[in-house]
């Protein structure tokens, strides 16, 4: 009798174990679907990381309140990596062993992304960026020779275009639309995300059989470039590319300006606001590439949702944000799954998302998107205008 008691005790034992576990396990399952998020909230590029983690936040605001994913809210746990490479892997590694989160929003800026990227390869939990340095996404990348097939990072994901195919949007439009055939470029050689789309720029206006005449740069840090432009004057070339960040832009064409240097300036996307405020009319009539258009009467609905929620109109990395979260979002809804490697899967397979920016496919041979076409904007003035609503370049034979 007293063998039966203390069997039945030691079942009831088991039983009461496994039921808090399993009470343990409801609770973490109906607990939030937590997303990461690490970006500059405090250094060079703050404007930037503000902008996109308020966009990101507000998207999801809106999947809550529409019940969220499989019945469970979300949350979104956001650091600042304070535009370090060594702060953007602690802000990700906190996020992976710490946070337990499924997927990361980060790296709008390549230098971080490049430390990122072999980190997650490592841990294996997926990264959406906005990096345009092709490392980031096929970490083998040969500048020198950029069709060569590569084999993607399996965690790093890009929802722009990349720096060479940014870099061909305003090469060929320069070249096509402008009827330009000789060039010059002026960049920051310690900043990735310049010298690649330096890079491809060159690639694309030599495959096209135009001419550059000179390439020139600077170091981070550096704020009078008068040297090269006055170098670059004596060139004369139709177009002059500066592929920078807004200061440093700014400040380029200011100066080249001041010494009557009166090429066309052809920018990246980071012409874009607060460019027209920081250059002002120095910028007149220059033409870059963006991934959307203030006049663009589709984007209608965002502006006055963005207003609405934040007091201030959206900026570019505002349409990042809600693009690239909302992009994780489908992706755990479609693998139905908080599981790392099913939502990797699913962005993988991702087709036909249709983001603020345009319908982004993810070609799973470079992880990142195909024929995605851009705005062409210009400055007239201190204002900036749209040339081109939607352009892709002619493709290289």
């Amino acid at each position: 009798m007293k063998r039966f008691f203390y069997l039945m005790l030691s079942l009831a034992i088991i039983l009461l174990s496994a039921g808090m576990v399993f009470a343990e396990g409801t609770k973490e399952e109906a607990g939030p679907i937590k997303i990461g998020m690490y970006a500059d909230l405090s250094a060079g590029t703050a404007q930037w990381g503000t902008d996109a983690e308020k966009g990101a936040k507000l998207r999801v605001k809106e999947e809550n309140e529409k019940g969220g994913i499989m019945g469970r809210k979300i949350e979104l746990v956001v650091y600042d990596c304070k535009m370090s490479p060594t702060e953007a892997v602690k802000a990700y590694t906190r996020l992976v062993q710490e946070d337990k989160v499924c997927a990361v929003y980060g790296s709008l800026i390549s230098n971080t992304a490049l430390a990122v990227s072999p980190v997650a390869a490592q841990m294996k939990v997926p990264v959406v960026s906005r990096a345009m340095d092709e490392r980031a996404t096929t970490p083998g990348f040969d500048p020198d020779n950029p069709e060569k097939d590569i084999p993607p990072n399996p965690y790093f994901f890009l929802l722009q275009p990349s720096a060479f195919q940014q870099a061909a949007v305003i090469a060929g439009y320069a070249i096509d639309e402008l009827g330009m055939n000789t060039f010059a470029m002026l960049y920051d050689e310690g900043n990735a995300y310049a010298v690649y789309l330096a890079k491809g720029f060159e690639y694309y206006v030599k495959k096209r059989g135009k001419q550059m005449l000179g390439s020139f740069t600077f170091q981070a840090g550096d704020m009078d470039y008068k040297a090269q432009l006055t170098k670059i004057k004596s060139l004369g070339p139709d177009g002059l590319f500066i592929p920078n960040y807004v200061t440093q832009n700014a400040n380029a064409v200011k100066q080249a300006r001041e010494l009557g240097l009166e090429t066309t300036f052809l920018g990246n996307n980071s012409w874009y606001k607060p460019m027209d405020e920081v250059a002002g009319a120095a910028a007149d009539g220059s033409y870059f590439p963006n991934n959307i258009s203030m006049d663009d009467p589709s984007l209608k609905w965002f502006f006055d949702t963005y207003k609405k929620e934040w007091g201030e109109e959206p900026r570019l990395h505002s349409f990042s944000g809600y693009d690239d979260v909302g992009f994780i979002i489908e992706a755990i809804r479609n693998a139905q799954s908080t599981d790392p490697q099913k939502v990797r899967d699913a962005m993988e397979a991702t087709r036909q998302f249709e983001g603020t920016i345009g319908t982004i496919n993810i070609d799973p041979k470079t992880h990142r998107p195909v024929n995605l076409p851009m705005s062409i904007l210009y400055f007239d003035g201190a204002t900036i205008k749209t040339a081109e609503l939607k352009y892709l370049p002619k493709p290289i034979e």
